[in-house]
């Protein structure tokens, strides 16, 4: 975290959340300007001057401009809060620019969300591998519907999230929603703009809304909607990149992890979901996932990345069946080769079914194989 030093367009102090990795910077800030400031006037591009940044000069990103636009309409409450996105970057190693546009000058207050990756120019590196998840959405009372493109890709320290509204029960229209992200990590907390075509007192600019984000909770209140946010053709979106509240765990001597979400094998083949985390001495593994093989009572996969020093091992899981009347409850091994050219993980059913389609939430003692 580290706070601007100054700018050119009378904002104030601005406070930002940092993640660096390899070639790449993740900002998150908010900080609003008025667009009669003398400075602002003055200014071509709006830049701020910041300490050292890890990254001397980034390709353009996307940045979210807003404003509120509140009032009375032949008598009746209205809420036309609009925008667009802008384009930012860095310029040098102090300084950050976000574009100048006068459009929506008329409006005397922006705020600027920046929720955004910055990319190092002429850097060349490997890319950063994330878990891409699906979320579902567990309305708390009544119903709000998402599209396919609700999802969210994982990494240690920051989120992308991907928001795709399609529409929420005509009963709840006019009451405050909420409903609870499954698959989103718990320490994700952001106000999060969304994006609609349609901002009816300023055609120019697209509808923006900030919902709130926090606890794996979605909250977007009644009085901060615009009027219209349901109409059909308005194809309500988001996007952003969100620094999580957390700490990097420490390292513990000895501690092996993998975490893929797919960890595939041959077609059609895969589990869902898969984490392991080994600690040996005395070896524990703790497995959450899913299989999907049918018609074969085993599943190979390939993990794409195994961390150096992890051993060849089997172990024994309990699993909850997912299909058919045989048992509900069955055993699991896993046993992990990496003696071939390529690492495997196998599963078998000790259980004697035929097909593998089982829920893994348990944790086992790991016998060395030698």
């Amino acid at each position: 975290m580290f706070s601007s030093i100054r700018n050119n367009f009378g904002a104030g102090t601005i406070q930002f959340k940092d993640v660096f990795d390899t070639n790449f910077l993740i900002l998150n800030a908010t900080f609003s300007y008025r667009t009669d400031n003398p400075a602002y006037l003055a200014a071509d591009v709006l830049e701020i001057t910041v300490p050292d940044l890890p990254i001397d000069r980034s390709a353009e990103c996307g940045v979210v401009m807003r404003f509120v636009d509140r009032g009375q309409s032949y008598g009746y409450p209205y809420v036309s809060d609009g925008g667009t996105v802008l384009k930012s970057w860095i310029k040098d190693k102090n300084t950050i620019c976000i574009e100048k546009l006068t459009a929506f000058d008329d409006h005397t207050e922006m705020i600027i969300y920046i929720q955004s990756m910055y990319l190092q120019l002429n850097r060349g590196a490997n890319a950063s591998t994330g878990v891409k998840k699906r979320i579902t959405s567990k309305p708390t009372s009544n119903y709000i519907y998402w599209g396919s493109s609700l999802f969210c890709v994982i990494y240690p320290r920051w989120v992308f999230l991907h928001l795709d509204y399609s529409s929420a029960a005509y009963a709840i229209r006019n009451e405050d929603w909420r409903c609870t992200f499954e698959g989103l990590p718990l320490d994700v907390k952001a106000d999060v703009p969304i994006m609609m075509s349609s901002c009816y007192q300023t055609p120019l600019a697209g509808g923006v809304n900030v919902c709130h984000i926090e606890d794996g909770i979605w909250k977007l209140n009644k009085a901060d909607r615009n009027d219209g946010f349901d109409n059909t053709g308005n194809y309500v979106f988001g996007f952003a990149c969100l620094i999580r509240d957390n700490e990097i765990e420490p390292d513990v001597p000895g501690r092996l992890r993998i975490e893929e979400n797919p960890i595939k094998g041959a077609t059609y083949v895969q589990i869902t979901d898969f984490e392991l985390e080994l600690v040996p001495s005395p070896a524990v593994a703790a497995v959450t996932g899913r299989t999907g093989q049918y018609s074969t009572p085993y599943c190979i996969v390939y993990p794409t990345t195994v961390p150096e020093g992890m051993p060849n091992f089997r172990s024994y899981f309990l699993g909850r069946v997912l299909n058919g009347s045989g048992l509900c409850i069955q055993l699991a091994s896993m046993y992990l080769d990496d003696t071939q050219a390529r690492t495997t993980i196998r599963f078998d059913n000790q259980t004697g079914g035929s097909n593998f389609v089982i829920e893994m939430y348990d944790t086992s003692a790991t016998m060395a194989l030698v």
